[in-house]
């Protein structure tokens, strides 16, 4: 692996369009004043320096980097903020700077990078909120600010984002509601909420997004009934499905069974109502949870439910959580099961 800094004379490489020097053991400085400063590169197209150990942080001459279309250096030590000057960069497709110790808010001249497809800033302190510029870079396409310290709503303007394949947000502080322009995402394939302050109901108008594989909204402030448009056949993609941790009502729909490619189903820990539904041959085929437990479900499981576990040839069913264990002061379980392979109280 190349080790050491990255030599001051490179500026002097004036014509030069690619540095690439990712998954090394490079350190020192990252942008240094000869080539990233006010006589710096002026040509420089592509710049991957991810995976190494460099640090400092972003200057606002950055900005003279008019032509960059690939600006990489995820995976370092880099700290200080995202200058405004980003904003000048309006060629560049992927800004990927996840995993470093950057700070401070997205700065509204974001909105700038017009031809902007993947921005990833997993795993940084960014704070403040989603300036609402962001959401005029319509060639969005993966948009990724896990785990940061994000504040404040998604807005509806979400809904223009129509090439949006990823759009990741969760562990932050993210608050408000979901909102029903997220039905407009027909391309969108992963949605992560999970781990926010978000409140309010999930929005029917999810059941549009039927491109959808994977939607995770656990450990939130979500209320009101699940809607059954979540378990349309238009969501038929539909594998990973976390609902749970929430504050969530009413029965689980009639028609879940139709999630025909559903793999997990985890609702447990929310205040679900009502009966388990049967399912009808042919449904949950796929399915391998089923976490449904710490609700106020009551009943009996029908038997078309335990024809789906894994030791009967039929299903895929390995894990099925509900309230079955009596309570311990004596008594009839909340659900009776004879298949399920945990019980709770």
């Amino acid at each position: 692996a190349q080790t050491g800094e990255i030599p001051s004379s490179l500026g002097l490489i004036t014509p030069l369009q690619t540095f690439d020097v990712e998954s090394n053991n490079m350190e020192g400085e990252l942008f240094k004043p000869e080539y990233a400063g006010p006589n710096g590169l002026t040509e420089i197209e592509n710049w991957r320096v991810s995976l190494n150990n460099f640090v400092g942080s972003v200057p606002s001459e950055i900005g003279r980097w008019t032509k960059i279309q690939n600006l990489w250096f995820a995976d370092n030590g880099i700290t200080g903020i995202i200058p405004s000057e980003i904003g000048s960069l309006e060629n560049m497709g992927a800004f990927l700077f996840y995993k470093n110790q950057v700070m401070g808010t997205l700065p509204a001249e974001i909105g700038n990078m017009n031809v902007l497809t993947w921005i990833d800033m997993e795993d940084n302190n960014i704070v403040g909120t989603i300036p609402e510029s962001f959401y005029t870079n319509l060639d969005l396409e993966e948009v990724i600010l896990k785990n940061n310290k994000l504040a404040g709503g998604i807005s509806s303007s979400i809904g223009d984002l129509t090439r949006l394949a990823r759009f990741w947000a969760s562990f932050n502080l993210m608050s408000g509601t979901i909102p029903t322009q997220v039905g407009n995402l027909v391309n969108l394939e992963e949605l992560e909420l999970q781990n926010n302050k978000l409140t309010g109901p999930l929005p029917s108008e999810m059941g549009n997004m039927n491109s959808i594989e994977f939607l995770s909204a656990e450990l939130n402030t979500l209320t009101g009934t699940i809607p059954p448009e979540l378990f349309s056949p238009q969501l038929g993609g539909l594998r990973i499905l976390y609902l749970n941790n929430n504050e969530l009502n009413g029965p689980i729909p009639d028609n879940y069974g139709l999630a025909t490619r559903l793999k997990d189903l985890w609702l447990f820990n929310n205040q679900l109502t009502g009966t388990l539904p049967l399912i009808s041959e042919g449904e949950f085929l796929f399915l391998e949870e089923l976490l449904l437990n710490d609700n106020d479900l009551t009943g009996v499981v029908d038997e078309s439910l335990c024809l789906i576990r894994n030791d009967t040839g039929k299903g895929n069913l390995g894990v099925f959580h509900t309230d079955c264990q009596p309570p311990p002061d004596g008594g009839a379980p909340q659900i009776q099961c004879s298949c399920c392979t945990a019980c709770y109280v």
